[in-house]
C-alpha cells in the first residue's frame, strides 16, 4: 500500500531540515522553519535553541574547523584503520558514489563536499524523498519501493554505523544546546525515516 502524500511530505520536510543543518545552509533552514506553523516548529527540540550566529559558529567548530570541539562529519573517519579496512572503506565510498549516480544525485559535487559527508548522505535521502512524492503522485509502487530500498540500504550500510561511532566518541564535545538536542534527535528520526514499510 502506498503511503499517503501527507506522510511523504512530512518525510521530505524532515530530511530537508536535517540537510540544511548538516551543511550549514541557514537561509534555507530559516525559510523552511518560517513556513511551518509555530506549534509544529516547536516540535523540533533543537529549534528553540536556534540562534543563527551562535548555531552557525558551533556548527563550524564541530564539523568544519579542526580544534578542541571538532567532530569529523565523514563516514570514513569512523571506520577501522587497518589496510584491509582501508580497502573496504574505499570500496564503500565507490558504492556510495554508484548509489548517488543511479538516481542522478550530484549534490556533493555541486556543494564541493565529499560523498561520505553526513550532510551529503542526508541530502541524498532528501533527494530520494522528493522522488518518493512524485512516485506516490504517479501511483508508481515499483519506483516507490526502489526509492525506499535505496534509502534503507544507504542508512543501514553507511550512515548508521558511522553515527553510532560518532556519538560514542564525540558526544561529550557537544556544549551548545542546539546541537546537544539536534544530534540525538537526528539519529533517532533518521532510523525511523528510512524504514521500508512492510506490505
Amino acid at each position: 500500500m502506498l503511503p499517503t502524500l501527507e506522510e511523504a511530505y512530512g518525510k521530505q520536510l524532515l530530511s530537508h531540515i536535517f540537510t540544511h543543518i548538516w551543511l550549514g545552509d541557514w537561509d534555507k533552514y530559516e525559510e523552511t522553519m518560517q513556513q511551518l506553523p509555530d506549534q509544529l516548529a516547536l516540535e523540533f527540540p533543537f529549534h528553540k535553541h536556534y540562534d543563527r550566529e551562535s548555531t552557525a559558529l558551533w556548527r563550524d567548530n564541530y564539523f568544519s574547523i579542526p580544534g578542541d570541539y571538532f567532530i569529523p562529519p565523514y563516514l570514513s573517519t569512523y571506520q577501522d584503520k587497518s589496510e584491509e579496512d582501508d580497502q573496504e572503506a574505499k570500496q564503500s565510498l565507490l558504492c556510495l558514489i554508484g548509489a548517488f549516480d543511479r538516481i542522478g544525485f550530484y549534490y556533493p559535487l555541486e556543494k564541493e563536499e565529499f560523498p561520505d559527508h553526513i550532510g551529503s548522505i542526508t541530502a541524498f535521502i532528501a533527494a530520494a524523498t522528493n522522488e518518493e512524492v512524485k512516485a506516490i503522485q504517479a501511483n508508481d509502487e515499483e519506483l516507490l519501493q526502489q526509492l525506499q530500498n535505496v534509502q534503507h540500504e544507504m542508512y543501514q550500510d553507511h550512515l548508521a554505523p558511522a553515527l553510532q561511532a560518532l556519538w560514542k566518541t564525540n558526544h561529550q564535545k557537544l556544549s551548545d544546546p542546539f546541537f546537544q538536542a539536534f544530534l540525538p534527535y537526528y539519529m533517532d528520526q533518521m532510523e525511523a525515516l528510512v524504514q521500508v514499510p512492510t506490505t
